[in-house]
């Protein structure tokens, strides 16, 4: 004689040992696909979101950005304060950008970018924009009469921006940088494309350059840029060098680029609707294939009904049932994920223009989303059981 808690066992076991195959492989690669793109959508939005905020870090701002004190339109000593910003222990570089209030002509074309001076070498230690050449060359220290212009600025075909742009500038030819009718010709030493856009709207010059044009302007700068070991240590770097009286408004690129939060909460909002709209339809789904699962057991069930076997064990029966559908899926799920989908993404990102998206699984997500897929397949399959165990004995057995 089975005991009473062991029955429900027993009979989920029965039922899926003797139950359609092809209704328990419907049920499991439907719970499967829920998963995956439950977890997908989120990776992907994760994928995105981590893209932008290296490329604000890479290719723009560093990890900390200091602006000049309040009433100032310049942080003076510029090469005292760096000195000063790199002893600190957590710093891997600084570069001093110093804005050219200028335009760029180029054949017949004319256009305002932010045009920056910086030394070249100081900012190959902050961002990777000597990494970023698609044409050319980068610059030099030297270079007094050579500029690198971004990929949205050369314009040519496919440039997102390419009717605002010079349509197909190349390395080699000339561009003119006109400042207050102060006008000097240089040469396109190169042509770089970050897949930032605020980046690659911009152009560089060598710092060496506007000294010897401007000396009056060679201990000065617009902005410093400075990179740290490790993102995340920005607000207690920034405590520390403040406590070191560096003078000017330091802040953390998330705060500079004060844009990314609403981009950020977009992303939040959409996967949001989407969790919920996946859920609704995995509800749905799961909801008809056990209910048509249950009406060809209706007789089978009518009769444990009529020998005694109470409705609650039967209702425990099918969420053993159900736990073991939404747990096979699950991990059939991740195998697909883990070990198929990640990894070609990895090696095939997504082509964005703010950078290339990769999948980004948040673990405590991934189990998150587990728990609710399981959760919802329970309520899901819990409903058409009450629905059949409500059904009057004789008429279960009969079917009528």
């Amino acid at each position: 004689m089975i005991g009473g808690w062991k029955i429900p066992f027993f009979l989920a076991a029965r039922f899926l040992k003797h139950g359609s195959k092809w209704t328990f492989s419907l049920i499991v690669l439907l719970m499967a696909i829920a998963f995956v793109n439950l977890i997908f959508v989120t990776a992907l939005f994760n994928g995105i979101i981590e893209s932008v905020n290296n490329q604000v870090i890479d290719t723009h701002m560093g990890h900390i950005y200091i602006f000049p004190p309040e009433g100032s339109e310049y942080i003076e000593n510029m090469d005292d304060v760096s000195a000063r910003i790199k002893s600190h222990g957590k710093v891997r570089g600084v570069s001093p950008h110093l804005y050219v209030p200028g335009k760029l002509l180029y054949k017949n074309i004319s256009g305002t970018w932010q045009i920056v001076a910086i030394d070249p070498e100081q900012e190959k230690t902050v961002t990777n924009v000597s990494k970023k050449m698609i044409e050319g060359s980068y610059l030099e220290k030297d270079d007094t009469d050579r500029i690198i212009i971004g990929r949205q600025i050369a314009g040519g075909r496919d440039v997102e921006m390419n009717a605002l742009s010079f349509r197909g500038a190349r390395a080699g030819e000339s561009v003119t940088l006109d400042v207050g009718g102060f006008r000097k010709t240089f040469t396109i030493k190169g042509v770089f494309y970050t897949r930032f856009l605020d980046t690659d709207k911009r152009a560089f010059i060598s710092r060496k350059l506007l000294d010897e044009m401007v000396p009056g302007m060679s201990g000065v700068a617009s902005s410093m840029i400075i990179r740290i070991d490790k993102t995340g240590d920005e607000k207690k770097v920034i405590h520390e060098l403040g406590e070191m009286k560096i003078r000017g408004k330091l802040f953390a690129w998330k705060e500079a680029a004060g844009y990314l939060d609403s981009v950020t909460e977009s992303f939040i909002h959409i996967n949001t609707l989407l969790t919920m709209v996946g859920m609704m339809i995995a509800a749905i789904t799961i909801f008809i294939v056990i209910y048509v699962d249950l009406s060809s057991r209706r007789q089978q069930i009518g009769v444990l009904r009529a020998i005694g076997i109470r409705p609650s064990l039967i209702h425990i029966t099918y969420i053993l049932q159900t736990l073991v559908y939404s747990l096979a899926g699950i991990l059939i799920g991740l195998l697909v994920l883990l070990q198929g989908i990640v990894p070609w993404m990895k090696k095939h990102p997504f082509e964005m223009p703010i950078g290339d998206a990769m999948l980004v699984v948040n673990y405590h997500d991934l189990l998150f989303r587990a728990a609710l897929v399981v959760i919802v397949a329970l309520l899901s399959g819990l409903i058409p059981v009450f629905i059949t165990t409500k059904t009057k004995i004789l008429d279960a057995i009969f079917n009528r």
